[in-house]
């Protein structure tokens, strides 16, 4: 009994280290990042709901990326225009039995179905380890940063605590800004969310990796405002005869499957594949912050976690404000229950614990 006793202070002590390790690091983070929202937090499921959360995806994505490169802009590119749309609450991934959904909206032409499957297949690897205790819309925002992170990109900590809509919001896509978006509009849409013009050309860095579709880069091949390398407008051209052509172009001619800050340097020569990227590199709010990231990408690096952690707090659903969940798949809105189904459903868990 004294040895069962010994061992126990044992793991009460080491415990308390790592939470108090933990809690110091987190603390290093609150000093440097975004403030969050009320109900987000660091360390939301350490120590006790799912500590091994994060490891869990990045294992998992490791695997998954080397055998396909372009998930990981996928991936970036799901959580963008989940948290953009109608915030990071996950509507993006609810399917609508008529297949009228979030996304179904033109916007969203070209979100990769192996994105939308790799969530779900996270999904399915942390409830079996952590139980169904972590929301999809979290999985989502943490597959992204590692979307960046694994392609050469900067590692940074993610605020985490979101829970999953009930429902989606078909013209919530309508807030995206479109690829042929002038900086100004660029900027004014930004704005209505708190987002400055640096925020606006780290997080447009996306586009470094990537692929584009012929439908939304139609106005590169027509027009020379804003200016464009002759080459690089040929190679377009043939490569997007017309805008209903299903052929893809890179969006970094450069380095198109590494995060890193080469698509700055395609800008300054002319060679943005959309109109919202290439404006960038000429407008007055934005050139030198465009020239900055192009010479420094540790400067980039920086700018662009920042942005990412504030995008992911986009009007996020959390315990204080009681409307969200945690779904049992991430395609589907849990089925309503009776008080009686759940307090049975607590026994048999409590039973298998």
């Amino acid at each position: 009994m004294a040895r069962v006793c010994s061992l126990f202070h044992s793991l009460v002590l080491v415990c308390s280290l790592l939470f108090a390790s933990e809690t110091l690091v987190f603390s290093r983070i609150l000093e440097k990042s975004p403030p969050l929202v009320p109900g987000l937090s660091w360390n939301y499921y350490f120590p006790l709901a799912c500590p091994t959360l994060e490891w869990i995806i990045r294992n998992n994505l490791e695997k998954a990326f080397k055998n396909n490169s372009g998930l990981a802009p996928g991936i970036l590119r799901l959580f963008f225009h989940d948290c953009f749309a109608n915030g990071c609450d996950a509507s993006i991934l609810l399917n609508a039995p008529d297949g009228n959904d979030e996304k179904s909206h033109p916007a969203n032409i070209g979100i990769r179905q192996e994105a939308l499957l790799a969530i779900e297949e996270l999904r399915r690897v942390i409830y079996k380890q952590c139980l169904p205790l972590v929301s999809c819309s979290d999985i989502l925002v943490v597959a992204a940063r590692e979307a960046v992170r694994q392609m050469g990109g900067p590692d940074f900590d993610v605020p985490l605590g979101r829970k999953d809509s009930l429902t989606f919001d078909l013209d919530g896509p309508n807030n995206l800004p479109p690829p042929f978006f002038r900086t100004e509009q660029l900027l004014e849409v930004f704005g209505q969310r708190n987002f400055d013009a640096t925020d606006v050309v780290a997080l447009s860095g996306a586009h470094t990796y990537g692929r584009a579709h012929c439908s939304s880069l139609v106005n590169r091949t027509i027009e020379s405002d804003p200016p464009i390398d002759p080459d690089f407008k040929n190679n377009l051209v043939a490569t997007c005869p017309t805008p209903q052509s299903s052929n893809t172009v890179n969006l970094d001619v450069r380095t198109p499957a590494k995060f890193d800050n080469m698509y700055y340097i395609n800008l300054l020569n002319r060679q943005g594949v959309f109109t919202s990227d290439q404006d960038l590199a000429s407008h007055p709010q934005t050139k030198e912050i465009v020239n900055l990231f192009a010479s420094n990408q540790k400067e980039f690096f920086d700018s662009f976690a920042d942005a990412f952690v504030k995008v992911s707090q986009i009007d996020v659903i959390t315990n204080r404000q009681g409307k969200g969940e945690i779904r049992d798949r991430c395609f589907v809105a849990n089925k309503k229950v009776s008080v009686e189904a759940v307090a049975e459903e607590m026994m048999e868990l409590a039973e298998a614990i």
